[in-house]
């Protein structure tokens, strides 16, 4: 049969054998990939497809992963309830206070870490909270939030998933409320990124499927893995390569790791150093 992965996205198994990675995220400095295994392994992909498992944490699965420009990494440890901050040497520190789900972190423009917080799938207790370089930890949930999930930040907007809306929801950085721009139907959404040209891509676990929303266009079907033996259960997803031109879909069913070429390239995130600045 043919592949319901269109051909121009140039589909490829990165790295295999991986423990049902569920977050991943780019490093332009070490130029890898990093993904958190469901026994608590860090793995570091490199772009050939090896793979090492850097660091172990005595934890069930890590989600959602982001990194800081001196090239510590911020690792969502829900069964710990903890955000983890590992730095060069592998040692892990708690950065923050104490979260109850920690499911996907990113960097805004000013150096804080914003975290969601899913709550209950069945009813909306999910909550999003700013981590400061500091480790002040603040609550700035504006409503409930029905599954917090993946997130993304852009210069004056933090995007976040709510898995069981199902859809996109949008807030200021300076506050204010959280609204649903991107409704959706059928389907679980689970992680963001951000495009070069304004476009959101949202990965969704179920059906495996892969859209780009605009503001002008709406919501378009990059595609759909009705086999699920192309791209399984797609997760969070992270622009990678020196051109950004290619994105890497965590699988949380799966053991690979598979990237494809989308329409754009994608945005550059905000790497903050330990200050809060951009390096």
């Amino acid at each position: 049969m043919a592949s319901p992965i269109p051909a121009h996205y140039d589909r490829r198994v990165l790295a295999s054998g991986l423990d049902h990675v569920e977050g991943v995220c780019w490093d332009p400095q070490r130029h890898c990939l990093w993904a958190g295994g469901e026994a608590g392994q860090v793995y570091r992909v490199e772009l050939n497809g090896t793979v090492t498992i850097e660091v172990s944490i005595d934890a069930g699965a890590l989600l959602g992963l982001a990194l800081d420009g001196r090239g510590a990494l911020f690792v969502c440890d829900p069964g710990n309830h903890q955000v983890w901050r590992i730095g060069e040497t592998g040692t892990h520190e708690a950065f923050g206070d104490a979260i109850d789900y920690p499911n996907y972190a990113a960097f805004g423009p000013d150096g804080g870490l914003y975290v969601s917080d899913s709550g209950s799938f069945d009813e909306p207790t999910g909550q999003l909270f700013l981590i400061e370089p500091d480790g002040t930890t603040v609550n700035v949930t504006p409503r409930p939030i029905a599954y917090a999930n993946g997130l993304c930040v852009d210069a004056t907007t933090l995007w976040l998933v709510e898995s069981s809306t199902p859809g996109v929801s949008a807030m200021a950085l300076g506050g204010g409320p959280l609204d649903l721009v991107v409704p959706m139907e059928r389907c679980v959404p689970d992680g963001l990124a951000l495009d070069a040209r304004g476009g959101l891509l949202i990965s969704c676990y179920q059906p495996n499927q892969l859209w780009r929303w605009t503001k002008e266009e709406g919501l378009e079907l990059l595609f759909e893995d009705w086999t699920g033996e192309y791209v399984l259960s797609p997760t969070n997803t992270a622009f990678y390569g020196d051109q950004l031109d290619r994105i890497a879909l965590a699988s949380l069913c799966g053991h690979d790791l598979i990237t494809i070429r989308p329409p754009h390239p994608g945005a550059a995130l905000f790497y903050p150093d330990q200050r809060g600045e951009q390096p």
